[in-house]
């Protein structure tokens, strides 16, 4: 080999060795710090013209024990996702939590979740979830050291 086949290979060999350095820094700051939640700002709601009657269908999303407790989710009529990933509309500094754990979402008068394939599992009840449930008020679901309900 020429000595310009080995100087490129050495180089090489020294910028892949830099990568995995740079790449294991990386993980072990998230791990120790968590991963960086950014404010997001929400529109104010449309002043409503009419009033709207009390009904039994649940308004907010409570996280009721872990970290998060106390924060509350206004329901809508979009989707909740629920995880680790900063895209998240909750989101969980929590190991046991997947990236994008579970999703939240209304059916009629329903609110569903979903498990996304999470590695941990999402716990409605008692009961590990392996397809999409109905949520009754109250009813608590878990994930990881979290556990939130419908209120």
């Amino acid at each position: 080999m020429s000595a310009l086949v080995v100087t490129l290979l050495r180089f090489s060999f020294l910028a892949a060795i830099w990568l995995l350095i740079i790449f294991m820094l990386v993980t072990i700051r998230n791990d120790i710090f968590g991963t960086k939640i950014r404010e997001r700002r929400h529109k104010a709601p449309a002043a409503r013209t009419q009033r709207v009657e009390a009904s039994s269908a649940p308004r907010h999303l409570v996280v009721v024990r872990g970290p998060l407790t106390g924060t509350a989710i206004p329901l809508g009529t979009s989707a909740i996702t629920v995880g680790r990933s900063p895209d998240c509309a909750l989101v969980l500094d929590d190991g046991y939590a997947s990236s994008r754990h579970a999703r939240f979402y209304a059916e009629g008068e329903d609110w569903i979740i979903e498990d996304l394939n999470s590695t941990n599992g999402t716990w409605v009840g008692t009961q590990k979830i392996v397809s999409p449930v109905r949520l009754d008020i109250g009813t608590p679901v878990v994930i990881g050291k979290t556990t939130m309900e419908l209120r």
